[in-house]
């Protein structure tokens, strides 16, 4: 984890010297002080099961009180993890499992002394309660496997598929979830040197208590290496019957920085195949995605991650306003997935890029249930400087604020 992905290197050096401080909502963002102990625990000896499933370390015991109830127990969790596989990472969509727990699907993630490679491109983690634990795969590496040395998955967004999916799964199977990630192409050029090539979707099966199995990683979109296609994927969200994959794409437009959100919907029951998928065109659904239309525009557009869920009968999404580059985190709700949106400010979140302290891909987490009523948000974080990022990776990790339940 070294940088935000969704800033071209160009934009940062022209946007050093001009946001203010990070900060999220007037709390600095200031890692607490810790020994080198426990902010760099020595990695496990790689995996696990003669099987060669994935598994869980630590174990947490199963849900049986009170979940988190505020975003000040929710950073006290992520704060003090002592994971030696996730030391910091960004992104961080969640959803609901059957049984209670919470799965938390991160991006680039950084690992402690003794992992080789000292990053990977996904991650995830389990809670039950405020007890985190990795997902710890046979060979150490990544919950979603490279597909070449330079192609990587980068996930975008997580939803659990509805209880028949499971069913379906075969016997003890409680879940089934699905994380879309972009395919990304690291580049020779530098840690800023990476290129969105399509989507892909991973499915994961859990039993009660157990560790998500990765069962298939389907191809949705080719590879296309235009910087300008629509990024399917980064956000989804489940309802009445449909999956709903929201996409982003950056215009291109001079110093537009922000994103268009594009639309598409694909039965539940088959979420993988793509033939079954239909894209918004401004008046209808359809099976052309070249015709997808706009449903927020990129001036005072997203992100190009973002979240989408379904609130109080209403659709609502969380991002930056302008992407990444903004300073504040927006949320927009809609009666329809298609619009129109209302935007709201919720969130002061300098882009931090003159203090070197980045904040970005804020993302909503409704499921857990707040005691203010109000609504979780976490906001990635990241540094310029890699030895600051060594030496306390705590200062990678999100944090989380509440804004008011639109």
């Amino acid at each position: 984890m070294t940088r935000p992905r969704t800033l071209p290197w160009l934009v940062f050096a022209l946007l050093v010297s001009g946001c203010s401080g990070a900060q999220v909502d007037g709390h600095a963002d200031a890692a607490p002080t810790a020994s080198s102990s426990e902010v760099r625990p020595a990695a496990p000896t790689a995996s696990t099961a003669e099987d060669g499933s994935y598994q869980l370390a630590p174990a947490c015991p199963p849900v049986t009180g009170p979940q988190l109830t505020s975003a000040a127990e929710v950073n006290a969790m992520v704060s003090q993890a002592q994971l030696p596989g996730w030391q910091a990472a960004d992104v961080g969509a969640s959803a609901p499992l059957h049984d209670g727990r919470l799965v938390w699907v991160y991006g680039d993630t950084f690992r402690a002394a003794g992992y080789s490679p000292t990053m990977v491109a996904n991650s995830i983690l389990v809670s039950s309660g405020s007890c985190l634990s990795q997902v710890v795969t046979p060979e150490a590496g990544p919950v979603i496997p490279d597909l070449a040395p330079d192609l990587v998955q980068w996930p975008m967004s997580v939803v659990v598929l509805p209880p028949e999916a499971a069913a379906a799964a075969g016997e003890g199977i409680t879940d089934v979830f699905l994380v879309l990630s972009a395919r990304t192409w690291r580049g020779p050029a530098g840690p800023m040197d990476f290129h969105f090539r399509g989507t892909s979707a991973s499915v994961f099966t859990v039993t009660a208590g157990g560790a998500p199995q990765l069962r298939e990683v389907v191809e949705i979109t080719p590879d296309d290496e235009d910087a300008t296609q629509v990024n399917w994927g980064a956000a989804a969200t489940v309802d009445d019957g449909w999956l709903y994959v929201f996409g982003t794409r950056l215009t291109g437009e001079r110093l537009q920085f922000g994103r268009e959100l594009h639309v598409a919907r694909v039965p539940i029951g088959t979420p993988t195949e793509r033939s079954a998928w239909e894209f918004w065109d401004g008046r209808d659904w359809q099976d052309d995605a070249e015709r997808s239309a706009v449903v927020i525009g990129a001036s005072g557009g997203v992100s190009q991650l973002l979240s989408v869920d379904v609130i109080d009968g209403q659709f609502v999404a969380v991002s930056k306003r302008d992407g990444d580059l903004g300073d504040f985190v927006y949320s927009w709700t809609a009666t329809s997935p298609v619009g129109p949106w209302t935007a709201q400010r919720g969130l002061s979140a300098p882009a931090g890029y003159d203090v070197g302290r980045l904040t970005y891909s804020p993302l909503a987490h409704p499921d857990v249930e707040l005691a203010s009523g109000r609504l979780l948000v976490s906001v990635s974080r990241n540094s310029t400087s890699y030895d600051s990022l060594v030496a306390d990776p705590r200062i990678g990790r999100p944090t989380f604020a509440e804004i008011p339940r639109p």
